[in-house]
């Protein structure tokens, strides 16, 4: 304890003394000394120094027991000056002027690697370029000659020297074309080592005319970075285009910005969105009736827009719809249609086949063609009608809405006799003009409209198809069509009248009828069948309408003082696609009842007349009102007794008509009474 005492006061004392010039000197030699020696006598010196700053920062630490001062002194430098760069001065942290400083921080850590700290002066300094991105801040302790110690703080400020980076330099994708609008595609956000506004702050896609098919879009994320989605803004089709190649450039806040370039290149990739396609819709072939088994007839061919198995395009014959007797059979890859069996003319000279082309997609797509085969044969039969007709449903109509050339049918004729000759004579007969026969082959014929049709006017036409050939004598065959027309909604319901008006009393109860209105449409089917419906308005909430048979009934009670008529649009709409309709004007008179009472303006009237005032002379009106109509509305007044009964006053009478209340005898306040009480009755005159 003794050691310790004498210790502490030896330590005491050399503080007290500030160190005296010769004590600085000594220190100063030491220095001196070991800049000259060696590595390992500089870390010995460095050892020494420190233990030196110790003992010396003990001495403060002692001092500072007795009244001695700790300062702080915040500096700030930008990073990426250039090496001597002045940082500051100790000595601003002071409040009186030293010299001489003692650093806490030996010469190998990292405050005297990156700075230059003049001892004497208190000058600092950078030694090196600083990087914000190594290392933000330094901080070390200086202490005076006279005991008094400064807590330096030196921040690092940032610059924009650093761009945005990109963790790859291209991305590629692979994007269905089927790809909705909106799809987002996530990619990893560049990275900008400077802070704040010199981070990356945003993305944009370099080349403008990307901007039509993608966008990008960015949010902040975790820490200084922003997540980034490029967004499909459009359909891709790859048969138009399989291709694209972008640019993205990630930005951050500087002025000039600093940027960073991710290369995006985006493969359309197939999808089954193409049929095949086959390059004629319609082929015509002949065939002998004596050709092998397996002859060639001709070839189909179709082409599908896909890539690879979407591609891949194969043949059938549709055997639901034709040769279900499997006459002819087809190649599925090379699309030629052979013989499958033996022909015979007189059989069946002609065949109509329906190819099917079909991809070879997981969900795959189809496409038809229509192939006309001929049997050729010599024969001595009359010629042969077939009549294929056109329609959905395959019957024998066609719509009242068909255009002019439109098909109603195909008309197929053969001749077993026709040898060398090769021609027959087809005509229609009836019809009235409204269809015509268009030759599309040499045994081929279209049955097309060739008027305008009304199935309102006629909905049934009898056509009887002609074939002879030229033999001699001529043999003829006919063949008789039962068209029938279908309908469209080329008609609006139309009412039995444009305006209707009916009178009601206003004291109806809630549901009465009013009336039923009628709309007729000349249509057939759903194209007739009408519903009926109120237009809305201001006054459509006091009735309803039966949409099936049109009875108009209130549908709340009627107030002819709110309302003395109600007027509405009847609407009237077919069940045709799309509907057609009118409407009709509806007006209810509202017949007015006596409902209302008389109402005084004012239930209390204080007047005061002079005695002896002459008679007949009026000092009051009073007045009520009848919100009834002119037939309920008129009032008419009189004194009443308070019993529902008219009274006749000694000294007053009133005008039944006008309500004045007027002086019928003389009044002497002196003999008489000077407060009157009347009771006056104000009734409409309907009894």
């Amino acid at each position: 304890m003794v050691d310790c005492f004498n210790a502490n006061v030896l330590i005491s004392a050399v503080c007290a003394d500030r160190l005296s010039d010769e004590h600085r000197m000594t220190i100063d030699h030491k220095v001196t000394r070991q800049k000259a020696v060696g590595e390992e006598s500089a870390r010995i010196s460095r050892r020494n120094a420190v233990t030196l700053f110790q003992l010396f920062a003990v001495c403060l630490l002692w001092e500072r027991s007795f009244a001695q001062q700790v300062y702080n002194l915040s500096l700030s430098i930008e990073e990426g000056l250039p090496a001597r760069t002045i940082v500051g001065d100790i000595r601003a942290g002071l409040q009186t002027p030293s010299s001489g400083f003692f650093i806490s921080e030996s010469r190998d850590s990292y405050v005297f690697k990156d700075l230059e700290i003049d001892a004497d002066t208190g000058i600092i300094s950078t030694a090196v370029v600083l990087d914000r991105e190594i290392r933000d801040q330094y901080e070390f302790v200086a202490a005076t000659l006279t005991g008094d110690v400064i807590k330096v703080k030196i921040v690092v400020k940032d610059v924009n020297d650093h761009s945005p980076v990109f963790s790859t330099e291209k991305v590629e994708l692979n994007v269905s074309e089927l790809s909705p609008p909106g799809t987002r595609f996530e990619f990893e956000g560049a990275k900008d080592q400077d802070e704040g506004e010199f981070g990356t702050r945003g993305y944009r896609i370099t080349e403008s005319e990307m901007g039509n098919i993608f966008k990008v879009k960015y949010r902040e994320g975790v820490g200084n970075l922003f997540n980034l989605d490029l967004i499909l803004t459009d359909k891709l089709d790859r048969e138009t285009r399989d291709f694209y190649s972008l640019t993205i450039e990630a930005f951050d806040g500087g002025i000039p910005p600093k940027t960073g370039l991710l290369k995006v290149y985006i493969h359309v990739s197939d999808e089954n969105d193409n049929p095949p396609v086959f390059n004629q819709t319609e082929y015509q072939a002949s065939v002998w009736e004596d050709a092998l088994v397996m002859s060639p007839v001709c070839q189909v061919y179709a082409t599908d827009l896909d890539l690879g198995d979407n591609g891949l395009v194969t043949y059938e014959i549709n055997r639901r719809q034709s040769d279900p007797n499997e006459f002819f059979v087809i190649n599925r890859t090379s699309g030629v249609i052979h013989v499958n069996k033996p022909l015979d003319f007189e059989t069946q000279p002609f065949y109509e086949l329906i190819v099917r082309a079909r991809d070879n997609g997981a969900q795959p797509e189809y496409s038809s063609t229509f192939v006309a085969l001929r049997v050729l044969d010599i024969n001595d039969n009359s010629p042969i009608i077939n009549v294929l007709f056109l329609s959905e449903t395959g019957e024998a109509e066609v719509s009242e809405g068909a255009g002019m050339g439109e098909y109603v049918a195909r008309i197929s004729v053969s001749d077993p006799d026709l040898g060398e000759v090769g021609r027959l004579r087809v005509t229609l007969e009836g019809g009235d003009g409204k269809f015509t026969l268009k030759q599309t082959d040499d045994f081929l014929y279209a049955l097309c409209v060739d008027g305008e049709l009304d199935r309102e006017k006629e909905g049934l036409y009898e056509l009887k198809v002609v074939a002879s050939d030229f033999g001699s004598p001529p043999l003829k065959s006919e063949s008789t069509l039962v068209v029938r027309v279908t309908d469209t909604n080329d008609w609006r319901p139309v009412f039995d009248q444009d305006i209707y008006t009916v009178s009601v009393s206003e004291d109806v109860p809630q549901g009465s009828s009013l009336l039923s209105v009628q709309a007729r449409d000349s249509d057939d089917g759903v194209n007739a069948a009408i519903l009926y419906s109120i237009l809305q308005s201001d006054q459509d909430h006091l009735v309803n309408v039966d949409p099936e048979s049109g009875l108009i009934t209130t549908a709340a009670r009627l107030d002819r003082e709110r309302e003395t008529e109600v007027r509405f649009l009847m609407v009237a709409v077919d069940g045709g696609s799309p509907a057609m309709s009118s409407t009709a004007t509806i007006t209810v008179m509202v017949e007015d009842v006596n409902d209302n009472e008389p109402v005084f303006q004012q239930q209390l009237y204080n007047v005061s007349v002079p005695e002896h005032t002459q008679i007949g002379n009026c000092f009051l009106q009073v007045v009520a009102t009848d919100v009834d109509g002119r037939d309920f509305g008129t009032v008419r007044y009189s004194i009443s007794d308070g019993f529902d009964k008219q009274d006749t006053h000694p000294l007053f009478q009133i005008n039944p008509d006008s309500g004045e209340l007027c002086i019928s005898q003389d009044i002497d306040r002196d003999s008489g009474l000077a407060t009157y009480d009347l009771l006056v009755k104000a009734e409409d005159q309907v009894s």
